[in-house]
């Protein structure tokens, strides 16, 4: 290796010092990138809330698939309750019927009364992609 001149002799890192400097800006750059991707929730689809008025909402939402996230656009459903409905799903099974979520903590009928009309039950378990083929 070449003798670097006066100044820049600061410059000039030995073999475990460049690999330690190799480490940190490699660590940087990574933990730059997961903080990016967890900061812009890349992996949820794009939404916007246009309207919040229950009555715009142009969608029913199956309780048996439906994450709690997506349960958050329900009136009366917040992120604890969302997550209730998801947890008796885990723990007791299926939704039988849209009465059965006034078993979950929180949710009273005054609550199923609201969003009776944007949640439905999927009695099917497999979706065939060929409705032609059978399942």
């Amino acid at each position: 290796m070449s003798e670097l001149p006066g100044p820049l002799k600061i410059f000039e890192f030995s073999r475990k010092e460049s690999l330690a400097t190799f480490f940190l800006i490699t660590t940087l750059l990574i933990g730059t990138g997961i903080k990016y991707s967890l900061d812009h929730h890349w992996w949820l689809p794009e939404t916007e809330v246009v309207d919040s008025d229950p009555e715009s909402i142009k969608l029913k939402i199956d309780l048996n698939r439906a994450e709690w996230y997506e349960l958050l656009i329900l009136p009366g459903i917040g992120e604890k309750k969302a997550r209730a409905i998801v947890e008796y799903r885990i723990e007791v099974g299926r939704f039988k019927t849209i009465e059965q979520l006034c078993e979950v903590s929180g949710i009273g009928m005054h609550t199923v009364t609201k969003i009776k009309d944007l949640v439905f039950i999927n009695e099917q378990r497999i979706i065939s992609p060929h409705p032609s083929l059978p399942e």
